[in-house]
């Protein structure tokens, strides 16, 4: 689920060259302007320098002083959650995302985007040089040597969103996206909404009696060694809300590697695959040796779950926790 982070070459030669030197050892001669040159009653006049760009500054979700142009049109974007934000927030059409990550998908427009990205999460910094952004978007997951470096480019980083995610923290991120492009009446009607959706779900699942333990798929590349969610990350905090528990809730770490002993002893009602996105399906499980047996084989409750929906702390997550609880509770 985390990605990780490539270095350039900075463009700055062509400052670096100077007034050509003359060859050879001739000095010349200072040119020594007459008093006829300036008549006697003019005034010189101080040349008038140019205004400062105005900025304005914002502390980010790293808790850093960010100075940022008083009015942003265009901005970089380093993660899917940060990309979503903008797209959201962006309803006038007024700002324009001049590239992405590569694994920026949602909404569709933005897949033709440029990608500053490779899929190790390497960075193009040569290329957002070039486009010339007035703030880059990084998430509370991009490596620190990113963000040093893009800021050594003169171009202003802001950080949305931490490690430590909660649905508060994203309604709060999701207003930090408003504050810097100047779209906070629509950052806060797309965080209403999605508190009220959010609390009627909760409602709902509230009046269910059914509270199905549940064996939450990530990475089953080796179905005898699957990788789950344990406790301390937002989408254990999200299972919960759905009505849901996890079987792996007091693992030692927030996405542990577990055995299928382990599975088949706590023997999950539900199995909620997430790695679904990259081509698992239930009759895939039914055939891995030694999973017959679960109580969500024989029971026929293995479903498929979309990952950039429960992944991603942006304005989408309170769809999938539509999508968990119906998944849940059918």
């Amino acid at each position: 689920m985390l990605r990780r982070l490539l270095l350039l070459i900075v463009l700055f030669s062509v400052t670096a060259c100077g007034v050509p030197q003359s060859q050879g050892a001739a000095t010349a001669t200072p040119f020594a302007p007459t008093a006829t040159l300036v008549p006697p009653t003019a005034t010189a006049v101080a040349p008038t320098a140019s205004p400062a760009p105005e900025v304005r500054t914002i502390t980010d979700s790293a808790g850093r002083s960010v100075d940022i142009p008083a009015t942003v049109d265009a901005v970089i974007s380093l993660a899917p959650s940060t990309t979503e934000m903008v797209a959201a927030l962006n309803e006038q059409g007024t700002m324009q995302i001049l590239a992405v990550d590569v694994y920026s998908d949602y909404p569709p427009d933005v897949v033709d985007l440029p990608k500053i990205t490779n899929y190790d999460m390497t960075v193009n910094y040569e290329q957002i040089a070039a486009l010339q952004p007035d703030v880059v978007l990084a998430a509370g997951i991009t490596a620190p040597d990113v963000v040093e470096q893009v800021t050594a480019l003169g171009i202003p980083v802001v950080v949305v969103g931490s490690v430590d995610t909660t649905f508060a923290s994203i309604l709060s991120d999701i207003m930090l996206v408003g504050r810097v492009l100047d779209a906070e009446t629509n950052a806060q009607n797309v965080v209403d909404q999605m508190q009220a959706d959010w609390d009627a779900l909760v409602a709902e699942v509230a009046g269910y009696p059914e509270r199905p333990t549940v064996f939450w798929e990530l990475d089953a590349t080796d179905p005898a060694k699957p990788y789950t969610i344990g406790p301390n990350n937002f989408v254990n905090d999200l299972l919960t809300a759905a009505g849901g528990v996890n079987i792996f809730a007091t693992a030692d770490t927030p996405y542990p590697q577990v055995s299928i002993e382990q599975i088949v002893a706590a023997d999950p009602d539900v199995i909620l695959l997430a790695d679904s996105i990259y081509g698992v399906t239930p009759d895939m499980v039914v055939s891995r040796e030694g999973w017959q047996t679960l109580s969500a084989v024989t029971g026929q409750r293995v479903y498929p779950i979309n990952d950039s929906l429960v992944s991603r702390p942006g304005p989408r997550i309170v769809a999938g926790l539509a999508e968990v609880v119906s998944a849940l509770h059918r």
